[in-house]
């Protein structure tokens, strides 16, 4: 099992990333903001979606495209970005093992600041083993700088702590409530 928790953290970690290193606007805290997890925003879900088949299909420019800017700069541009998700991938996927789902569900936690919207989406991993099937849960994060139109998206799955989330996210970090990711559970084959 020690394996398999290192073969999906290390699928969590290349599946999506997170983005910019200088600081911006969009990072700097608003007076008015609200946390609500009532009103919906369906295009969050779909395009977090989108962003797990581009990443399992191979379609690495558009997950790059989905992925949140902040992580695709901090790793130094869009062309190591890509490298590193394939080369990720690619490492990962064998015989033996290979990720066959990973869908994301309605946003669980809403953080508005102004035009900006952060959300919580949790996250389930289906991997195919010698032994059956691993389901793994994580957390995507995802960012809307048009109220919900567009969406990019980070993982916060293991490894992913308060530090990075100031990093990332200051003006949110504190009210962010990331999930803490658990191990992924084997569903022996009969």
């Amino acid at each position: 099992m020690k394996i398999a928790d290192a073969a999906f953290l290390s699928l969590l970690i290349c599946q999506i990333g997170c983005g910019k290193t200088a600081p911006s606007a969009k990072n700097t805290p608003l007076a008015q903001s609200t946390s609500t997890a009532s009103k919906t925003y369906p295009n969050a879900k779909a395009q977090a979606n989108q962003l797990n088949d581009a990443v399992l299909s191979g379609d690495y420019d558009k997950a790059a495209d989905l992925t949140y800017p902040r992580l695709i700069q901090l790793i130094g541009g869009r062309a190591k970005y890509l490298a590193m998700l394939k080369g990720g991938m690619d490492e990962t996927q064998s015989d033996s093992f290979r990720i066959i789902s990973t869908v994301s569900d309605d946003p669980t936690d809403i953080i508005e600041v102004g035009s900006d919207i952060y959300a919580i989406l949790p996250t389930t991993m289906k991997i195919k083993v010698a032994e059956g099937v691993l389901v793994g849960q994580s957390t995507l994060i995802g960012v809307s700088n048009d109220r919900g139109e567009h969406w990019t998206f980070i993982n916060a799955g293991k490894g992913f702590n308060h530090e990075r989330l100031k990093i990332l996210f200051l003006a949110v970090a504190d009210r962010l409530k990331v999930p803490e990711q658990k191990r992924p559970v084997l569903q022996r084959a009969p």
